[in-house]
């Protein structure tokens, strides 16, 4: 009878635990994702206040470095993405972000288009 009571004790305790490091876990894994949506609507936001049609490719490449992404041009466009984290939805296989800007240019490289500015997780499609 004392066995199945500590037994009980010991499975109410584990399960006890269980809750807490997984409500805590999901907790820090919300957190995580509102930060790389604010992040991503803070870049675009800045894109489109920053990159308005008839900016001069100066105006594009100090964009890029001010948010610390990688980019390039390229014949009609300039593109950069942002390695970053966040709490991918169920189903993808890793908290790995990206944060892709792209900026559409004429022959001139100036901005003719509203940028595009998008977020996705990692082998999440």
């Amino acid at each position: 009878m004392k066995r199945n009571r500590v037994a009980l004790v010991f499975v109410a305790v584990a399960v006890a635990a269980g809750s807490i490091w997984f409500g805590f876990r999901e907790h820090r894994c919300k957190q995580r994702g509102a930060a790389f949506a604010q992040q991503v609507e803070r870049i675009q936001r800045d894109a489109i206040k920053e990159l308005k049609v008839g900016s001069n490719k100066a105006a594009v490449a100090r964009f890029f470095a001010e948010h610390n992404i990688p980019f390039a041009f390229r014949e009609s466009e300039a593109f950069g993405a942002l390695r970053t984290s966040g709490c991918a939805p169920l189903g993808c296989g890793t908290d790995v972000g990206f944060i892709g800007v792209k900026v559409e240019l004429n022959a001139a490289h100036t901005v003719t288009d509203v940028p595009r500015v998008y977020g996705m997780y990692q082998d999440c499609f």
